[in-house]
């Protein structure tokens, strides 16, 4: 059920009409009964499978509490309740990968007979609930969530239909102390549906028009031309920021309209003036994540800088492996990882030395271009994955084509539309960074809501209704 289509509106419309005309104690069964019938249009089969885990979860849960009310140890509680999880997000989402990589390494066809006998399906949101239940259940180890949740309120921290599918990733600190004081006021609500009509935009306006023009040059990119190619590159960056952060917007938009904030996940990312700076403004959710759960465990910036930079490598190398089960995603957090090595080790963007010295001019500018570039080729694995097996050589043929210079192939059709494209994702990255243009278009968003309404219907009725899947559903 995608944000963008005729049944979530339906489903959206009906839940908020009902939300609000009962009380506040039929409210979260109604959200928990709504996310249920949300993750159903999907797969009906996976919805038991998905309510099985969350039960499995909150039982350990409780038994983790029990343990701490007693006084008693409970390390072995959570150990085992994280490895229960991370065996089901491998089987269902790492099985192929596994059998795959073993057989490539030792050429035994026992595990290409054993991938070949089994038929294994992802379940929607694995990726996203299963980091979602397992920092509920290292919050409560740390004690982070004191008190017990009712089973209504753990049912609805992971179900909460807005953002199963792709996030963000909540926080138990986050939401849980709104559950029984969802607010709407004015402002919300024209907050919430100013979100809608931005993350539509971005969503079915840019990225859905970017996908089908840049499409064939991840097809067969050597018959193509280095100018092809390279706007296709950033093209590509610009369209998952567009569809992802569109994603995000329409989640947070339908929260705001049932009383509710949940965490932004992008912060003008493309504006950032060192890759550290970036990391903390792209899919943020996912980052601190990474950070508070592995990068920390792993020791965190503790000890010499070479562990330091060790820790954070491996943190985005998992990252990647996160994203897919492909060796691109894993070199993709590769690449990432290594950009902030290397940032690290020479004190570049904002650390003790720079770059560029800040007496040049427009040095922020030529910062944030470098920036920019650079991490726009990082897409060039994320992308490639979706090859499979050839992934590895799209890859390698996109990056010969760009840094050979080559005038030879073919030019890209419709490739004069992607800088239009471009400049306009990248507008909506300032709106993000800065709220100088809310707050002064603020006084008149009566005025300006009902008029972007109409634009954006009409806008739809020329473009489509957006039938493409968000490029994160695969995760």
């Amino acid at each position: 059920m995608l944000f963008n289509s005729i049944p979530y509106l339906i489903l959206f419309a009906f839940t908020y009409l009902i939300y609000w005309n009962i009380p506040q104690k039929g409210r979260k069964p109604l959200l928990v009964i709504s996310s249920l019938i949300f993750y159903a249009y999907f797969s009906f089969p996976f919805l038991f499978h998905f309510l099985l885990v969350i039960l499995v979860n909150y039982g350990f849960s409780e038994w983790i509490f029990r343990k701490k009310d007693k006084g008693e140890a409970h390390n072995h509680l959570l150990f085992a309740i994280v490895v229960l999880n991370l065996i089901n997000l491998g089987f269902f989402k790492y099985f192929y990968f596994v059998t795959g990589s073993l057989f490539s390494l030792t050429g035994y066809p026992a595990f290409k007979e054993i991938a070949g006998s089994w038929s294994i399906f992802l379940p929607l949101a694995i990726s996203f609930y299963t980091f979602q239940i397992i920092a509920v259940q290292v919050d409560i180890h740390r004690g982070i969530i004191e008190k017990r949740m009712s089973a209504v309120d753990y049912f609805l921290f992971i179900l909460f239909f807005p953002q199963l599918i792709a996030g963000p990733i909540m926080r138990s600190q986050d939401f849980l102390p709104q559950l029984d004081h969802p607010t709407i006021d004015s402002d919300r609500m024209k907050k919430g549906l100013f979100l809608i009509i931005g993350g539509l935009f971005k969503k079915v306006i840019i990225a859905e028009n970017i996908s089908p023009i840049i499409s064939p040059i991840f097809m067969d990119p050597a018959k193509f031309d280095s100018f092809s190619i390279f706007f296709s590159v950033l093209a590509f960056a610009v369209q998952v920021y567009c569809d992802f952060s569109g994603y995000t917007d329409m989640a947070r938009g339908s929260a705001n309209l049932l009383g509710y904030e949940i965490p932004e996940n992008f912060q003008g990312p493309f504006f950032s003036q060192s890759f550290r700076e970036l990391w903390s403004r792209w899919h943020i959710t996912l980052s601190s994540w990474l950070r508070d759960y592995i990068y920390i465990p792993l020791g965190g910036s503790k000890g010499s800088i070479f562990r330091s930079n060790l820790n954070s490598f491996i943190t985005m190398c998992l990252g990647g492996l996160w994203h897919g089960a492909n060796w691109a995603f894993v070199f993709w957090g590769a690449y990432l990882g290594a950009l902030i090595w290397i940032e690290r080790s020479l004190y570049l963007g904002r650390g003790k030395k720079k770059f560029l010295p800040d007496t040049l001019p427009f040095v922020g500018i030529i910062r944030t271009i470098v920036v920019f570039v650079i991490f726009c080729f990082s897409g060039v694995f994320f992308r490639a994955a979706a090859r499979g097996d050839e992934s590895m050589n799209v890859a390698y043929e996109i990056f010969k084509g760009v840094l050979t210079f080559r005038n030879t192939g073919e030019t890209l059709s419709r490739v004069d539309e992607l800088p239009t494209f471009i400049a306009l994702g990248l507008m909506f990255n300032w709106f993000q960074y800065s709220n100088f243009v809310y707050e002064k278009l603020k006084p008149y968003q009566n005025i300006l809501l009902p008029f972007l309404a109409v634009v954006i219907l009409l806008l739809l009725g020329i473009f489509g209704d957006g039938g493409q899947d968000f490029i994160y559903f695969q995760f």
